[in-house]
């Protein structure tokens, strides 16, 4: 893998991770979510692991449904 795309997968894997912690520090199952923004679970569940490189759209479907401003999910971790 090039050091390019292992930048792209980790900035994916970050995005996923973020959004996991804040769905369970909201104690929100994955089905609710994948539910609330009308993804099956799997295209959920590959969002969360950072296998899909999402767009903007969907970032913002799943910060509504975070009940979550949209920069929360793509703040990078320090």
């Amino acid at each position: 893998m090039s050091s390019e795309a292992e930048k792209e997968s980790r900035i994916l894997k970050d995005l996923g991770e973020r959004i996991r912690e804040i769905r369970l520090g909201k104690g929100i199952r994955q089905n609710e979510i994948a539910y609330r923004c009308h993804f099956d679970k799997s295209s959920y569940n590959n969002i969360e692991a950072g296998k899909r490189n999402v767009t903007i759209l969907t970032l913002h479907k799943i910060a509504e449904a975070l009940e979550e401003p949209i920069e929360n999910l793509v703040k990078q971790k320090r």
